[in-house]
């Protein structure tokens, strides 16, 4: 079956393979949202798990800790990703998208502190570090002729992430 299935494609005409390429797109979208909802239960669970009356003060330093750390790892990831795929003031999309998971990361901690959520600081110290890889992983993408990735031309070989 799978030599089958490796060698239909370039059998099949180039409309259906067009047709499969847009409705990818939309494979992709959905996977993400899949993605997205999973990480979210992850993390609600931690934050539950962390925060019950049974381990709160047992494990208050833990949290803490962790959640500090993963706001230290966003804020640095970043001012990497502007070092890296903002250098000068033309790359405005990369400068959107990189401000916006900064927005994002601020706006996510200031609900998940207003009184009436009162989820603590795990919470989006968590689904902080996720936009900040997504938000990497679509500029990590960027076509190596750009000029705004430095990265991309500071290496010339295919990594794991491209493949």
């Amino acid at each position: 079956m799978w030599p089958a299935l490796t060698v239909i494609p370039f059998l099949l005409p180039s409309t259906i393979i067009l047709l499969y390429g847009e409705l990818a797109h939309f494979g992709a979208g959905v996977f993400l949202l899949i993605q997205l909802i999973s990480v979210i239960s992850l993390i609600s669970w931690l934050n539950e798990y962390y925060q019950s009356q049974k381990d709160a003060e047992r494990c208050h330093v833990r949290v803490m800790l962790l959640a500090t750390t993963s706001y230290t790892v966003c804020i640095v990831g970043v001012i990497f990703m502007y070092i890296w795929y903002a250098p000068d003031s033309s790359c405005l999309p990369n400068i959107f998208f990189i401000t916006w998971t900064l927005f994002l990361i601020q706006l996510m901690t200031c609900i998940a502190l207003h009184p009436k959520v009162n989820a603590g600081y795990l919470t989006p110290a968590l689904m902080g570090l996720y936009v900040v890889f997504i938000c990497w992983c679509a500029i990590q993408s960027e076509p190596v002729g750009e000029n705004c990735n430095r990265k991309a031309a500071a290496s010339n070989r295919t990594d794991w992430l491209t493949i």
